[in-house]
């Protein structure tokens, strides 16, 4: 059904499935859950706008200062930690900078972006914000194209074999409930689609666009990770030690073509987060008023509270893979897991339809969503 409004413009009718929508307060509890992953993905955005602005900002004011040494870098710029370059894999992320100073990175930048990003989540209309966002495909060609390059001067740098290697990687990892937080958060944030491919000019070709999009977004992911994974020539822990979680910090702040890739996500990201903004506040406005724009007033209010936010969060919590875990979670348990079912039974009862077993194996579902939710703070491979 979402195909259908994605390829008719419109919102798609109820099928004959589902003929009676939750009570009121459970409607609410679900567009709470879906602003709460739009949510998240907003915090995530703006702490690696951060990170992004900041290893920029450090590289220009070294360039500016003549400190700005790229003639004598180890591995072609390969580091544990940007931030720490001669840490160890043992003392990764226990040098953040956390110093409130005129450029921080928990400190000063993720409020300066407020300057930046407040005013284009202001904006009215979606429509500016689709064509300002078509830069971000060139931004996004800068970033595999670094990768790439990268690659091409470390080699293949990776063992399956020997577990005492640095270079080794295990063929699977036991700790696959991190992985379904994401997968959940990932599932549920492309329901936004909808909303920004509704004013297109020539609807019916947005199935054609968005399965393109789709296609270019896995083969994106896929290959910067793999490349990335498999030509690193330090540590493998040191790609999931550093704070962030970004594979920008294993690259030297003195790196040229990283300093070039940081700023065009930097510009990739600005055009990003005011888009993601619109969506959720369109919906929420649309769920709560009836009226996706309600006033400026409100909307600036809206913002206010976004930004706060994702500053806090930013500055206080910079944990990008942990806010995608637990966010994803959550906002899936009700989504992806609970919802769907629940109005599944709800009208089988109504209908006198309902079935001990379709009852057991809908519960099950649920149970495999609040599993998925209880199992982010455990590590598996401390127990098996």
């Amino acid at each position: 059904r979402s195909w259908d409004a994605i390829s008719h413009n419109s919102v798609p009718q109820p099928t004959s499935i589902i003929v009676t929508p939750p009570p009121s307060h459970l409607a609410l509890i679900a567009l709470g859950a879906g602003a709460a992953s739009f949510f998240g993905a907003l915090i995530i955005f703006w702490i690696l706008l951060s990170n992004f602005l900041y290893g920029t900002g450090v590289a220009i004011g070294d360039m500016v200062a003549g400190q700005f040494d790229f003639k004598n870098l180890s591995h072609h710029g390969a580091v544990c930690d940007a931030y720490n370059p001669n840490a160890t894999v043992e003392e990764l992320g226990s040098t953040l900078n956390d110093q409130f100073t005129f450029w921080s990175l928990q400190g000063s930048v993720p409020l300066y972006l407020i300057m930046i990003l407040f005013p284009l989540c202001c904006l009215k209309s979606a429509t500016f914000l689709s064509k300002f966002n078509s830069l971000g495909v060139v931004c996004i060609m800068c970033a595999v194209g670094f990768v790439i390059a990268k690659a091409s001067m470390w080699g293949i740098n990776i063992d399956l074999h020997d577990k005492d290697s640095i270079l080794y990687v295990a063929p699977a990892y036991i700790d696959i409930n991190k992985l379904t937080g994401i997968l959940t958060l990932s599932f549920f944030i492309h329901n936004a689609i909808v909303a920004l491919v509704r004013n297109n000019a020539n609807p019916t070709k947005n199935r054609r666009d968005v399965t393109i999009a789709f296609f270019m977004v896995a083969l994106t992911y896929s290959l910067v990770g793999v490349v990335f994974l498999v030509t690193y020539p330090l540590s493998k822990s040191c790609i999931s030690g550093v704070t962030s979680g970004l594979l920008f910090d294993n690259i030297s702040l003195h790196d040229p073509l990283a300093v070039v890739a940081k700023a065009a996500q930097v510009l990739q990201l600005i055009t990003v987060f005011p888009l993601v903004n619109f969506v959720l506040r369109s919906q929420l406005f649309l769920g709560l008023f009836g009226d996706p724009f309600v006033s400026y007033k409100r909307v600036a209010l809206f913002n206010v509270i976004v930004c706060v936010l994702c500053v806090s969060i930013s500055i206080f919590y910079p944990h990008v893979n942990t806010v995608i875990r637990y966010v994803g979670s959550v906002a899936g348990l009700a989504y992806v897991f609970f919802f769907p079912c629940f109005v599944y039974l709800l009208h089988s009862y109504k209908n006198n339809t309902l079935t001990w077993y379709s009852a057991v194996g809908h519960a099950l579902i649920v149970l495999t969503g609040i599993m998925n939710l209880i199992s982010q703070p455990i590590s598996l491979s401390s127990y098996f």
